[in-house]
């Protein structure tokens, strides 16, 4: 297999100038709903993290989620809810399932972190090139 290149997605910084970022379109899915969510690839991320405002989207009921604290930089008290989702990464025919935690007030629309992201491909970052490269793990 191949490995899948991606540029770097360029978006403007708190101290006004341009960042690039390894950012990534995925579908997520909940029973019949699904959308895309472009999210980062983090690998200080452990799991993944999805904007609250993707469980509307999606069907899913934020009273029938498990509640749990989310840590992070910044706000201590931020807390978020697990729903279990399908995804695919654009470029890969692969549907995975897993456990994410839906977060209220995240500046991104997704986190992409080491459970799901790093332990299902290869990735090769080259920022200097603005560009990154997924193979998918078998």
């Amino acid at each position: 297999m191949k490995w899948k290149e991606y540029n770097y997605t360029a978006e403007f910084s708190l101290r006004d100038d341009i960042v690039y970022r390894p950012m990534i379109s995925m579908v997520i899915r909940s029973g019949a709903y699904s959308h895309n969510c472009f999210s980062l690839i983090d690998s200080g991320t452990d799991s993944t993290l999805i904007n609250s405002e993707f469980m509307q989207l999606l069907g899913i009921d934020e009273s029938k989620c498990k509640k749990v604290k989310v840590g992070g930089v910044g706000n201590s008290d931020l807390y978020g809810f697990i729903s279990k989702v399908k995804f695919s990464i654009d470029g890969f025919d692969d549907t995975l399932e897993t456990e994410v935690i839906f977060v209220k007030d995240m500046v991104t629309s997704g986190l992409l972190g080491q459970k799901d992201i790093f332990e299902n491909f290869k990735i090769r970052f080259e920022k200097k090139h603005r560009k990154f490269y997924l193979l998918k793990e078998k």
